[in-house]
C-alpha cells in the first residue's frame, strides 16, 4: 500500500534545529566547537580504571589543548600506561564520562573559552582553553 504510515515518527529540539540550520545553509556542514584531543571511548576509561571523568588519549602537537597544557596518555619506558588528564568538568558542569562531554560541549561555539577542571594522577588542576573545530 502506498502512502501508509508505519506510525513512526522523529522529533528534533528546536534549539537542535536553531543550531544546525544556519550551519549548514553557511557551511554545507554542521560544525562542531571541541578540545580537537581525542578522548577515550568509555570501555577502555573503564578498563583503565577511570570512572568519573573524560580521558585524554592524545592530544595533536598543533592544536590549543597542547597549548593551554593537556597531556595525553602515554606509555612509559616498561610499557606501563601512563594515564593522561582527565577532564571532569568544563566551566562548572560536571562530566563523569566521554559522553558527558560532548554533550556539554555542544552548548558551546568554536572560539568560547572554557575553563576545564583536570585530574591529573592526584593532583586537581584547572586550564582555560579556546574551542576549537572538531569534525561531526
Amino acid at each position: 500500500m502506498a502512502g501508509t504510515s508505519a506510525g513512526v515518527g522523529f522529533a528534533i529540539p528546536s534549539s537542535t534545529v536553531l543550531k544546525i540550520v544556519p550551519q549548514l545553509i553557511r557551511y554545507g556542514k554542521v560544525v562542531r566547537a571541541g578540545l580537537k584531543v581525542e578522548i577515550a571511548p568509555e570501555l577502555v576509561a573503564n578498563q583503565l580504571n577511570v570512572r568519573n571523568g573524560a580521558l585524554v588519549l592524545q592530544v595533536p602537537a598543533n592544536s590549543l589543548g597542547a597549548k593551554a597544557g593537556l597531556l595525553p596518555t602515554t606509555r612509559g619506558f616498561a610499557g606501563n600506561i601512563i594515564l593522561g588528564d582527565v577532564i571532569v568538568a568544563v566551566d562548572g558542569k560536571p562530566v563523569r564520562s566521554s559522553r558527558e562531554l560532548s554533550n556539554v560541549l555542544d552548548e558551546y561555539n568554536i572560539g568560547d573559552k572554557v575553563l576545564l577542571k583536570i585530574q591529573r594522577g592526584s593532583e586537581s588542576l584547572e586550564l582555560l582553553l579556546t574551542l576549537e573545530e572538531t569534525s561531526s
